[in-house]
């Protein structure tokens, strides 16, 4: 039997777990602050371990029973066993905690998030594999490389849900060949689901080990379903654990779907970064263009601008918004967005961020640079740029408060840090969105 120890949790990592001090530095999986709690190691090192509860001693005011019947195995969720205001102000405090280490006196709003903190996600990811015979789908297992067959995912959007539980059906009835990927054989790896905010428009992706439209018929029954107004193959045929390869073919309907921010219309594709929770990012989106005081003579730069979201978003308040993104077809999205909405004003530009603000400022005076990078944060060539060419402000969009706080840093040795927002973009798990405006010193 394991040994069993006991002890006061201070605090949160920043993935959720609780801190343990009282033998040594232990991260205790399932333990909440302020709690007394017995544990037992699954890991032990030199500088800390790690453990898992076993049976909770003083109990803390806000634990919750999980309600997912799969929170022992999946991966997917973190925090479930937080409720609302735990959940809360854990965010604020991992926020706080990671850019603290960075910038000495930053200050960290409370986190805003939404009243309700299931089936947000407007965007799922499952695997599909077969398994002791059965074929199972759902999101792989937290520690191992099997795939945790889920019904019904209480983060994933309701409309989500009931087309996994048709394709599961579907898949078995037209006998689909599976993925194996130890073999690296088999037809259909993953299934994706892009929805818009009111479900009008489903997109379904399959993920396939090969070209073949072998599965028209299971098409042809399932978009009797009329929400679904877009069918992609994705055919992705390396072996490989990244999901999906930049090889899409439309079998059924458009090849995007339509959705609706902030009064503003976008044509989201299989492979468009699209934010995955609509009410946060409306709410989000609107603070960022709040904190950039925008004036209608303003030039604003879009840094890793994508489809051109938050340009769009903005663009009625300034004189002239420019895109700049590194991804062709993205670019090329983001125009036809901007005609789609009648934005005369907005234009996109493909290249790197750190190469195109040289050749604008040549011509123009950038007023306000937003910042909305991938979680590895933003490039240092393009941080030392920002800082040579130096725009009047910045407002940085972040998934990420590790490389938000290291960028952070680079920046101020020109810039006034201001507060930072934390916003639960990806509620019950322990990920969290950030937004923060710069100001020149």
């Amino acid at each position: 039997m394991d040994k069993i120890y006991n002890g006061i949790v201070t605090g949160y990592t920043h993935d959720g777990r609780g801190v343990v001090k009282d033998h040594h530095l232990a991260f205790i999986r399932g333990a909440l602050k302020d709690e007394t709690v017995e544990y037992s190691l699954t890991r032990t090192g030199k500088k800390f371990n790690q453990g898992k509860v076993t049976n909770v001693l003083t109990k803390s005011k806000n634990r919750t029973v999980p309600p997912c019947p799969y929170i022992n195995e999946c991966g997917g969720c973190h925090v479930q066993h937080m409720n609302d205001i735990e959940e809360r102000d854990f965010k604020k405090e991992a926020v706080f905690n990671t850019l603290r280490r960075h910038i000495k006196n930053i200050k960290v709003n409370d986190t805003v998030e939404l009243d309700e903190l299931y089936y947000y996600r407007n965007k799922t990811v499952f695997a599909v594999r077969e398994q002791h015979g059965n074929v199972v789908i759902g999101q792989f297992h937290k520690n191992g490389k099997d795939v945790v067959d889920i019904e019904h995912c209480l983060i994933q959007k309701r409309s989500h849900n009931e087309i996994i539980k048709a394709l599961r059906n579907l898949i078995v009835k037209h006998n689909i060949s599976i993925y194996n990927e130890d073999a690296h054989k088999g037809f259909l790896r993953h299934l994706i689901i892009r929805s818009n905010y009111d479900d009008s428009d489903i997109q379904v992706i399959f993920v396939t080990n090969g070209k073949e439209y072998s599965f028209k018929p299971l098409v042809n029954e399932l978009v009797k379903d009329e929400r679904i107004t877009s069918v992609v193959q994705n055919i992705h045929t390396e072996k490989t654990n990244l999901v999906t390869s930049f090889d899409s073919v439309v079998r059924y309907g458009n090849e995007f779907i339509e959705d609706e921010l902030l009064s503003r219309k976008f044509k989201v594709k299989d492979l468009s970064f699209y934010q995955v929770n609509h009410e946060i990012t409306e709410k989000m989106y609107n603070e960022a263009i709040e904190r950039a005081e925008l004036k209608e003579t303003d030039v604003v730069i879009d840094a890793y601008s994508g489809i051109g979201t938050i340009g769009q978003l903005l663009s009625e308040k300034v004189k002239e918004v420019i895109g700049i993104e590194v991804v062709e077809s993205a670019v090329d999205d983001a125009k036809d967005n901007a005609k789609l909405n009648g934005i005369k004003n907005a234009s996109y530009v493909l290249g790197k961020a750190e190469d195109k603000i040289k050749e604008i400022v040549k011509e123009k005076t950038i007023n306000t640079l937003f910042i909305d990078p991938p979680r590895k944060g933003a490039d240092k060539v393009f941080l030392d740029t920002i800082l040579e060419v130096e725009p009047e402000r910045i407002i940085y969009i972040s998934c990420n408060p590790a490389t938000l706080g290291r960028d952070l840093k680079v920046l101020s040795e020109k810039y006034n840090v201001g507060t930072v927002t934390p916003y639960n973009m990806f509620s019950k798990t322990y990920h969290v969105e950030c937004v923060v405006s710069l100001s020149k010193k």
